[in-house]
């Protein structure tokens, strides 16, 4: 597999990546939209905060293109893992998704 059809696949992952299972909006009853905003960015920083050392164990020795896929494939782990993570934490303020 070339580098050309690699970054093709890689883009294409991304993509379905980005369509993980994030609800369109959250709610809680008798909460402000401000209260809404805060928690849901605590939430996220939480996720990424709790991401932000993962990554698969990559030889040295690995070809560019297989290093390159590895990166991709944990950007795409690591996203539907902030997803959850942040879902999760939403959840448990006592919002529910719309």
């Amino acid at each position: 597999m070339n580098i050309r059809h690699l970054i093709a696949v890689c883009v294409g992952c991304l993509g379905i990546a980005g369509c993980a299972t994030a609800p369109t909006g959250w709610s809680k009853v008798g909460a402000p939209s401000t209260a809404l905003e805060q928690d849901k960015a605590e939430c996220t920083y939480q996720a990424k905060a709790a991401t932000a050392s993962y990554h698969s164990s990559s030889s040295s020795a690995e070809s560019a293109s297989s290093r390159l896929g590895a990166a991709v494939g944990d950007g795409i782990i690591i996203a539907e893992k902030q997803v959850a993570l942040t879902n999760e934490c939403m959840k448990a303020r006592g919002y529910a998704p719309r």
